[in-house]
């Protein structure tokens, strides 16, 4: 671990959160939600994918703070300069996980490949079960239609 690792988050958060944003926006957002045992308030820049009224970011499972989604919990994120209120969960169900990896890959096939894994093509991977390389890795779901 680098010494900048511990400034580039608040570094891209704070470009994200400026006019600046377009510099980053294509693939960081900003989540904020407050810890419901502290009250804290916690924000992170995270890499994100898009669609429709689903957010999905890639959590380490190494990152203890994503923990605390696993029953949901209100979110905000800041995407391209405008703010969205949403319900985040952990998806922790072995069939819904899956199929949100595939959701994934449809849209950002690059990303299967950095994972080690090829598809089919660019709309279909072939993975019946989840590839070993996603083991160290959960998916936090953001609906953004069930505003708070």
């Amino acid at each position: 671990m680098s010494i900048f690792d511990n400034l580039k988050s608040p570094l891209e958060k704070m470009i994200l959160k400026s006019p600046l944003h377009g510099l980053l926006s294509k693939d960081l957002a900003v989540v904020s939600f407050s810890d419901p045992r502290t009250g804290k308030h916690l924000s992170f820049s995270v890499e994100y994918q898009k669609e429709k009224r689903f957010i999905r970011i890639i959590c380490s499972r190494l990152e203890t703070c994503w923990n605390k989604f696993i029953f949901g919990s209100p979110v905000e994120i800041l995407i391209h300069g405008v703010a969205y209120h949403g319900w985040a969960e952990l998806i922790e169900d072995p069939d819904e996980t899956l199929k949100e990896w595939k959701a994934i890959f449809k849209h950002k096939p690059k990303l299967a490949i950095d994972f080690g894994i090829k598809g089919s093509d660019s709309d279909n991977f072939e993975f019946l079960e989840l590839p070993e390389t996603l083991n160290d890795y959960s998916i936090l779901r953001i609906d953004i239609s069930s505003s708070i």
